[in-house]
């Protein structure tokens, strides 16, 4: 127990010797760390200061570079700018010069030929106005020459009823021309009837194969509706429209006591037709006096104008060539009619033609039988001639043939 005790003792004592030991170790390490953390935070402090300003003298050379580049460029690009300059400088004025030389010397020769045509424009300007003066002097003298000519129309044709008379028939006459109508085939200028009057006109239409005739007459009334269409005065103007109304009804009055109509034999209307060549003539009195045109037609005549005539030129123009159709049909018609009776013929022909082989045929074979051989014959009486010593022309020889064919019988 001793021992133990002694032994426990012992190494309780050891056991507080080296805590202690260890105590002040661990005090020692600690203090050691401690330094060493306030060395180290020391040490960062001096690393964070040198980066401050490690970074400050950066910044401060970064900026010192720059104004020094800057500077650098900017005197170099003044330098290249002003080099630039002077040769933008040079080769704009070579280029101008090679522009402006050019154009000025356009400009020169546009101002010289400009000056040229101003004198050449004035040269003609004063021919021109010679040319137009001696132009309206010209036409003056042919303006007054035509006013003497209308004049001498005028006075002509209101002043000679028969001169109006061969203006309205040649009026017409120019109407149907210009239709394509045929004088002596689509109609006839003074043809004679029986009692040896002669309407201006007579219409030839086509009714089938046959003719019909509408008589025309032309009727002119100039002379008064010229003075109504000169009248400035109201009452010279009413006057006037009177006689003009008054003229027409005596050129109605006239045609109906000829009484063309009934005179024509072939007149396939019992009025005639009174063409007045001007339509305005007619109007003025239609609208003065409307019942006009109905009196004239109870009259037996109707009022025609070169607009109103031609509905009646149409229809002549219609049976024209309804009769070529017709006479074409009748040509065509007749020519297969032709045709068919020579066919006819034909056939008539050639039955006889046989008939007269079929007589031939019998005869030539009448004949054949009559040269065979056997009995009877031509044939055997030749060669019996023969064998009797009979002899032949020289040259001749008697083939005959050992059968002759027969003609077959034509039915």
């Amino acid at each position: 127990m001793g021992i133990v005790y002694i032994i426990i003792a012992a190494f309780v004592s050891a056991l507080i010797a080296g805590i202690g030991a260890w105590s002040i170790t661990r005090s020692t390490f600690l203090a050691r760390i401690k330094a060493t953390e306030q060395m180290h935070a020391k040490e960062m402090e001096n690393s964070e200061r040198l980066a401050q300003q490690a970074q400050a003298n950066y910044e401060r050379a970064l900026k010192e570079m720059k104004e020094t580049v800057v500077a650098s460029m900017t005197a170099e690009t003044e330098k290249i700018l002003k080099k630039r300059e002077q040769e933008l400088a040079s080769g704009n004025q070579t280029t101008m010069d090679g522009i402006l030389k050019p154009l000025k010397e356009s400009i020169s020769a546009m101002e010289k030929a400009m000056k040229d045509n101003a004198v050449t424009h004035l040269e003609n300007t004063t021919k021109l106005s010679e040319q137009l003066k001696q132009a309206v002097k010209d036409m003056q003298e042919k303006t007054s020459d035509v006013g003497k000519k209308a004049d001498s129309l005028s006075e002509a044709l209101t002043g000679r009823p028969k001169v109006q008379g061969c203006f309205g028939e040649n009026f017409l006459d120019a109407i149907l021309a210009g239709e394509g109508l045929q004088e002596g085939i689509h109609y006839t200028r003074e043809a004679a009837n029986e009692d040896l009057s002669r309407p201006d006109f007579v219409f030839h239409f086509k009714d089938g194969f046959e003719q019909k005739d509408l008589i025309v007459d032309s009727k002119v009334s100039l002379t008064a509706f010229v003075d109504y269409m000169n009248a400035t005065d109201p009452a010279e103007k009413t006057a006037a429209l009177d006689r003009h109304i008054k003229s027409i009804r005596k050129h109605i009055d006239e045609l109906a006591k000829k009484d063309y109509a009934k005179k024509n034999a072939k007149s396939f209307a019992d009025y005639v037709l009174m063409f007045m060549p001007r339509d305005m003539a007619f109007r003025v009195a239609l609208e003065a006096d409307p019942m006009l045109w109905q009196e004239a037609y109870q009259k037996n005549v109707l009022i025609s104008t070169e607009q109103t005539i031609m509905p009646f030129l149409k229809i002549m123009q219609l049976t024209w060539n309804k009769f070529h159709q017709d006479t074409n049909t009748q040509k065509i018609t007749q020519a297969a009619q032709n045709m068919i009776d020579r066919v006819a013929d034909f056939y008539d022909q050639y039955i006889e033609l046989g008939k007269k082989l079929k007589a031939v045929g019998t005869a030539y074979n009448g004949g054949v039988t009559k040269l065979q051989d056997g009995g009877r014959s031509i044939t055997t009486s030749a060669r019996q001639v023969i064998s009797l010593g009979t002899k032949l022309s020289k040259g001749k020889e008697l083939n005959i043939p050992e059968e002759i064919p027969e003609i077959g019988s034509a039915e």
